[in-house]
């Protein structure tokens, strides 16, 4: 499968996305819901999932945050100490850049099929310290029962 960027980037990508999560909910107060829902509707996501290098690894992930913020109408705060969280939401960010980047899905497709923000989150703690491989195949069967069940 070609993937939309080479894996030399992968490990900037999700850090990226990581810190754009922690931000949306630490520097900007927003739920998680909350910001996600903003991230899927924004060009940022969509660039990230196909690969633009700018997007990627171009950008701080609080930069990420600010653009998304931005796109959804709202105002850029300045004081960004470049702290953040390793937290749940970071953890979320961090699994579901690797799980794009691993399957080539679109994120709104990931939602659409029932891997939302929600369910990644809700899988912090059974998963947060084990490999991301596990985390894979555990959004995979989320899509995969989606899958079947939307053909129905």
């Amino acid at each position: 499968m070609a993937r939309a960027y080479k894996k030399t980037y992968l490990n900037g990508a999700m850090r990226n996305l990581a810190v754009m999560m922690d931000c949306g909910v630490g520097k900007y107060g927003y739920s998680i819901e909350e910001f996600y829902q903003k991230f899927l509707s924004c060009e940022v996501s969509r660039q990230f999932a196909a690969g633009n290098p700018r997007y990627l690894v171009g950008m701080s992930g609080a930069e990420l945050a600010d653009s998304v913020v931005e796109a959804a109408g709202g105002t850029i705060l300045n004081e960004n100490d470049g702290t953040y969280s390793v937290g749940p939401e970071y953890w979320a960010g961090w699994a579901l850049a690797y799980y794009q980047w691993l399957t080539c899905r679109s994120f709104s497709y990931m939602q659409r099929k029932g891997l939302g923000i929600s369910e990644v989150m809700a899988m912090y703690y059974p998963l947060h310290e084990a490999d991301l491989s596990k985390f894979a195949d555990a959004a995979e069967s989320i899509i995969e029962k989606n899958k079947s069940r939307m053909r129905e």
